[in-house]
């Protein structure tokens, strides 16, 4: 057992680096172009849309199953209140099975079972753009492919990865179409990029004595981290551009919640925009932050490990395999 001595030590280092990066927030609250702030808006007739995913996955020595789905939902608004909630497919769609056709090693399994997802989540988004045409569109994470979900050219997945570039492609040619705000929204950004930002384009030409020193503090912090500290309720870092056509920024929407970070496609006024939206639809709580369209995606969309625990099961007993289906870890008797 770890002794409260070593705990002690540990948690004396944490507050020693969190102190700096308090007072590294409270320098950059000095720059006024890093952050403005937003406020909420009177929403019209508009509709608003969101989409999420659900996901569970098992490995078995004859092959690995995915078990996921996806739920786009639209939230209507007349003179700027709530009437009518849709849901694409449905409201409670039945999960779709999908299992590899070879063994996977855990690596590649982890990048297919990922590529699914994704898969799923923009072929749904992109139905339910194309039904609906909401004025503003929600994916739930990132429009850019993770690059530890990018395979190597000769993986068996990588023509999923080709799918799936693919289809952002055409998602964000869709909103384009139906003239509709698009952006994804990542809720536990673990980036950097701000605070790189931040260290190349400002530290870096200050005239300051302990420049290295601030700039060694940012290579060592998560954007989340300081932009707790750095930004306040309702207010917003300048847009950045994050990779092609593609620009983000951090948004602080409740009191007690970290930043979240949006991502958008569009010029500096629609990400404004979009900044206004989403803040007017994410601060009815004080302690969790994403937009309400989202947190419904999120209730509809979500599956358990019993979901696919019992719908393998039922596969392994037609099969009549069960002592062979199944990794050991997984059916230890203790």
């Amino acid at each position: 057992m770890v002794s409260i001595h070593e705990l002690d030590k540990i948690v004396d280092k944490i507050k020693i680096l969190e102190i700096e990066k308090k007072k590294l927030a409270g320098f950059l609250r000095e720059i006024p172009e890093l952050y403005w702030n937003v406020s909420k808006v009177e929403l019209g007739n508009i509709k608003i849309g969101g989409e999420d995913g659900g996901l569970t996955k098992k490995s078995g020595h004859l092959m690995d199953f995915v078990f996921l789905r996806a739920i786009g939902v639209i939230f209507s608004y007349k003179k700027s209140k709530l009437v009518d909630v849709a849901y694409h497919p449905i409201m409670n769609p039945v999960p779709e099975i999908i299992h590899s056709k070879e063994s996977f090693s855990d690596i590649e399994f982890r990048i297919f079972w990922s590529l699914q997802r994704i898969k799923k989540e923009l072929i749904v988004s992109i139905e339910t753009i194309s039904k609906y045409s909401p004025n503003l569109f929600l994916i739930d994470g990132s429009l850019l492919v993770n690059p530890a979900d990018a395979p190597s050219t000769e993986s068996t997945v990588y023509s999923d990865y080709l799918e799936v570039n693919k289809l952002f492609e055409k998602l964000c040619n869709t909103a384009k179409q139906e003239n509709c705000l698009l952006a994804g929204v990542v809720e536990d950004s673990r980036s950097s990029v701000f605070c790189k930002h931040i260290a190349d384009n400002i530290i870096e030409k200050l005239d300051i004595k302990n420049k290295q020193e601030l700039i060694t503090i940012l290579n060592r912090t998560k954007d989340t981290n300081l932009l707790h500290y750095l930004l306040e309720k309702r207010e917003v870092t300048k847009i950045i551009n994050l990779e092609g056509g593609i620009n983000y920024f951090y948004l602080k929407t409740v009191e007690f919640d970290r930043p979240i970070r949006v991502e958008f496609i569009g010029d500096e006024a629609q990400g404004k925009r979009i900044a206004e939206l989403v803040y007017t639809i994410s601060s009815q709580s004080k302690t969790y932050g994403l937009p309400t369209v989202l947190i419904e995606a999120d209730q509809r969309a979500k599956l358990s490990e019993n979901d696919s625990d019992n719908y393998v099961n039922i596969i392994a007993s037609k099969l009549g395999l069960q002592n062979i289906f199944f990794l050991r870890r997984d059916s230890r008797p203790f």
